[in-house]
């Protein structure tokens, strides 16, 4: 018999290896900045790397609003956000930051939240200095927690990872706060650079381009060689600035990261909207205006985006009547890929269905 005090105390930590998080880190490191459109499902992270992103990112908004309906309020649990992050890490090859929120609690849901992020293979989490239950950095009502509690978060998050590859970023919210200014903002910055997180967001209550500059200008003073995040947030209407920031000047400035948090939503929800509208006005003359649109697009196949062809080559690798049935039945094959139309019938007379054993 063994007595628990002669059990292994590190059972629950595994060395894991985290080849998403080491090709962020090579992005970060050889590109000028690093652009991740925010998402919130498995769909759109395959659309993005068939657009040619690097990288994408799972907005924690966009995940409960897209998939709960709710505001972002911390109302949606560690488990959930690390399913859907799963979900998504498992539908491209491409790194996923994920939205850690503020950890869901103390330091051991700190580090219980970075462990079942890496074991979802993100590459990345972001994790923020407000306090519990958090909200949407642009959602009034916002007040961040001691420095000695923050501090302690990222030192957690830091020392809980279980392969040095993933990234950790320190979001502060201390700039538009209840209970912070700018000179928190700043300081919150150096703070969690000093506790070993890999970047610093610094979130901004509004589009400022001086504000932007400065912060970097600032920090660097002090931590020359910190990497930032920028959030290029959906809060704000940049095409309304007179001078509006580019991804290029952040980069520039030392945001090696940046990203748009609600990008595939807005997108989405827009394009959706209108065509709901119109097969609501219109019927069956909405869905035609549709097909024009789509067919012939990279969009075009729903089968060819969940890639069916490949699940019907293992299907019939393993089952021996696969490819008889496949060849016997109608729908997307080998020989059907292209949406189906009459024209594709030929003249031949319909052959008549055995009897069934009730006929």
């Amino acid at each position: 018999m063994t007595h628990p005090s002669e059990l292994d105390r590190d059972v629950v930590e595994r060395d894991i290896d985290n080849p998403a998080g080491r090709e962020f880190r090579e992005l970060l490191d050889g590109e000028p900045y690093v652009f991740a459109p925010g998402l919130y499902h498995a769909l759109d992270a395959r659309l993005a790397e068939m657009a040619g992103h690097d990288a994408v990112y799972m907005s924690g908004y966009s995940t409960v609003l897209g998939q709960f309906g709710f505001p972002d309020l911390e109302m949606v649990t560690m488990t959930e956000m690390v399913e859907n992050a799963k979900r998504i890490a498992e539908a491209t090859t491409l790194p996923v930051v994920a939205d850690c929120d503020t950890g869901y609690g103390g330091v051991h849901n700190v580090r219980r939240a970075v462990r079942e992020y890496e074991k979802a293979g993100v590459a990345a989490v972001h994790i923020e200095d407000q306090t519990t239950p958090k909200r949407c950095g642009h959602i009034a009502g916002k007040q961040i927690v001691d420095r000695e509690t923050a501090r302690s978060r990222f030192e957690a998050a830091v020392d809980a990872r279980q392969s040095e590859d993933t990234v950790i970023i320190a979001r502060t919210d201390a700039y538009g706060s209840a209970n912070g200014d700018w000179e928190e903002h700043l300081e919150r910055g150096r703070i969690y650079a000093d506790a070993g997180v890999d970047l610093v967001w610094p979130e901004m209550p509004d589009p400022s381009r001086e504000d932007a500059i400065e912060y970097a200008e600032t920090i660097h003073e002090t931590h020359p060689d910190l990497e930032l995040a920028f959030n290029y947030s959906s809060s704000f209407e940049w095409g309304a600035e007179e001078d509006p920031l580019t991804f290029e000047e952040l980069g520039e400035l030392g945001y090696s990261y940046v990203f748009i948090t609600l990008y595939a939503l807005h997108s989405g929800a827009h394009a959706a909207y209108e065509d709901l509208a119109a097969v609501a006005e219109r019927g069956a003359e909405a869905q035609w205006e549709l097909e024009d649109r789509y067919v012939g697009h990279e969009t075009e196949s729903h089968h060819e985006l969940s890639f069916v062809d490949r699940f019907q080559e293992i299907e019939t690798r393993f089952d021996p009547q696969a490819r008889r049935r496949i060849e016997e039945s109608e729908g997307f094959s080998e020989d059907q890929t292209d949406p189906i139309s009459t024209a594709d019938r030929d003249d031949e007379p319909r052959e008549e269905a055995p009897p069934t054993q009730d006929d």
